[in-house]
């Protein structure tokens, strides 16, 4: 049998993915990023460019925070025609540098809070932020990201899946090439994922590398996933280059944001700077939807966001509550 060190021992005993995950979501994380191939973007961890942390004049207050959140994005119908063509969209100017640099001195004292240091990491991790802090709170659950990913989605009722803290610590390798449709345990093609950098982020930083087109994922869903090794990263890379896949690899400004469905094929870059990459992500699905019948290892510790319920049943927590529904906002 092979072996990866980040991969639980009730894990490694099979070479399948059928089979419930048996650590936490934070060695979940460590072990999905074993699995990218670093290769072809090899870190010298010994030469890595300087990049200054971000800072700001003034901080916004609660309630100046809660106007923006509160202010809907006048999404325009091209915009929506070109999400369903590429599946993602990238947004300019969505929030301001002000309220970025809030949500990222919370998440940073946050998770510090939780976690204690750990030498040599190269990604950092933490879920259900919006459970510990009342501005988490305010983005996770504001209307201008939850009626935006109705829009997006075409539909009339949103659900909050999880949050996500996303720190890409200084030297971190690559994100391996997935689709989030794969790894969530959602019977349901309607779900989006904002994935909102709080920093500046350059190429040399690691930003998300989006495949453009919807029909992208049918080119990699039946390459065998190798829990054990980088196989199923380097195959979807080469389908990729194969079938000429345009990929979308610019920086994002400073208030950019993405939304990809989740069947969007997608991964991220190494970084290569002496600053943290910290990215805060947002999942959301349709009201009505279930939890599929068979989740597998590569959905992590799902029962985290969704306790209670079980393989085949409706997707209703306190935990998921609604965050936009057409008919009452």
């Amino acid at each position: 049998m092979q072996n990866n060190s980040y991969l639980p021992t009730a894990n490694s005993e099979t070479e399948s993915i059928d089979e419930v995950w048996s650590g936490t979501n934070e060695q979940w994380w460590n072990w999905y990023l074993s699995l990218a191939d670093n290769s072809p973007e090899l870190v010298n961890k010994d030469k890595l460019i300087p990049y200054p942390e971000p800072v700001i004049s003034q901080i916004p207050s609660f309630e100046e925070l809660q106007q923006e959140l509160a202010e809907p994005y006048p999404i325009a119908t091209d915009q929506i025609q070109k999400f369903q063509a590429d599946s993602f969209i990238r947004i300019k100017n969505f929030f301001s540098p002000a309220a970025l640099y809030l949500l990222r001195q919370e998440l940073i004292q946050l998770f510090h809070q939780k976690n204690p240091s750990i030498p040599n990491q190269e990604f950092s991790n933490m879920e259900m932020m919006w459970l510990e802090s009342q501005v988490v709170k305010e983005f996770v659950f504001s209307r201008r990201l939850g009626e935006l990913a109705a829009n997006l989605l075409q539909i009339s009722s949103v659900r909050v899946y999880h949050d996500d803290f996303l720190c890409k610590e200084p030297g971190g390798g690559r994100t391996p090439w997935h689709y989030d449709g794969y790894h969530y345990p959602i019977a349901s093609d309607r779900v989006g994922t904002f994935w909102i950098p709080l920093q500046e982020t350059p190429i040399e930083m690691g930003p998300l590398q989006l495949a453009v087109g919807t029909e992208n994922y049918k080119l990699v869903k039946n390459i065998p996933f190798d829990k054990f090794a980088q196989g199923h990263d380097q195959e979807v890379a080469k389908v990729l280059k194969a079938n000429k896949v345009s990929v979308n690899c610019e920086p994002f400004s400073i208030g950019e944001i993405s939304f990809q469905c989740s069947l969007n094929v997608h991964g991220a870059s190494a970084n290569h700077t002496t600053a943290r990459r910290i990215a805060f992500g947002i999942s959301y699905f349709e009201n009505g939807a279930c939890v599929t019948s068979l989740p597998t290892l590569v959905s992590g510790d799902w029962q985290k966001f969704m306790p209670d319920i079980e393989p085949s049943q409706p997707i209703v927590s306190s935990y998921t509550p609604i965050v936009y529904n057409s008919e009452i906002n």
